[in-house]
This record gives structure tokens, C-alpha cells and sequence, in this order.
């Protein structure tokens, strides 16, 4: 007797492997965008800025902030040492330490 027959006896799992079949993927599926921005309508979001600095490392992560102190160009902190601009939608890293201006939206 072979040493696979004699598992197989004991009733043991052979020792051959399965391939294990996972969930299909179903392909993703966008919404079609626009083209040019003359398909696009016009927003004005409207919000507050802080007068007083905050330190970058207090500032939660997905908060809205500026670094200026009027609030234009604003940002949003998606992790401890980078952001992203949402004017030009750009990912940016390189972010340590400093002051930015809290911006709260709506």
C-alpha cells in the first residue's frame, strides 16, 4: 500500500491541493462624466474660517482646513502628512508639522 491510499483509507484529506474558487468580480461599472466643463453646473459652497491657527498634528484627518487665513484655497487632510487639494484635486504629501486655518463648510 501507498502512503496517499493509506490516507485515504484512515480517512485523511489527501494531500493534493484545491484550488479554491473565489467570488466572481463583477466589473465596475462608472457613471458616464462630463465632458467639458460648459456640462458641468455651477456651485458656491459657503463656510467659516478659523481667525486663529491650529497646529497640523491637531488637526483630525478628512478635516477641511487653509493655509491662509482668509480660507481660499482649500484642503482636506487625509492622513498625518498629507492632504488633498480640492481645487485641483491633487493628492499632496510631504506635510510634518505647522499652522493651518480650520475651514468649516456649509
Amino acid at each position: 500500500m501507498s502512503a496517499s491510499s493509506s490516507d485515504n483509507v484512515m480517512g485523511m484529506a489527501p494531500t493534493q491541493s484545491h484550488h479554491i474558487r473565489g467570488r466572481k468580480r463583477t466589473p465596475s461599472r462608472s457613471l458616464e462624466s462630463a465632458s467639458s466643463l460648459s456640462e458641468m453646473s455651477g456651485v458656491t459652497i459657503t463656510g467659516y474660517c478659523d481667525s486663529a491657527p491650529t497646529e497640523w498634528q491637531l488637526l483630525p484627518t478628512f478635516a477641511s482646513f487653509s493655509l491662509s487665513a482668509d480660507g481660499s484655497f482649500p484642503k482636506v487632510k487625509s492622513s498625518k502628512s498629507s492632504f488633498i487639494d480640492l481645487k485641483t484635486g491633487r493628492h499632496e504629501t510631504g506635510i510634518a508639522t505647522g499652522r493651518c486655518y480650520r475651514v468649516y463648510l456649509g
